[in-house]
């Protein structure tokens, strides 16, 4: 799996159990989880229609990692 050291820092910072889902090359399962992330935490009120900052940075790594690994 192609992760850059700076978005495997976002994802251990934001979903639990990544490592083991890292080292068995689940990008599918990673994919899934930063989608989770963003529907969590990543709309602006007050509307939750906006990404915020949170937002946009996790669909940058959801891209890279889908670039760099499924394409």
């Amino acid at each position: 799996m192609i992760l850059s050291d700076r978005d495997r820092i976002f994802l251990e910072n934001n979903i639990t159990d990544i490592d083991k889902w890292i080292l068995q090359g689940k990008v599918r399962q990673i994919l899934d989880a930063i989608g989770d992330c963003i529907d969590r935490k990543g709309f602006a009120p007050p509307d939750y229609y906006d990404s915020n900052e949170f937002g946009r940075e996790a669909q940058k790594v959801y891209d890279r990692i889908y670039e760099n690994n499924c394409i």
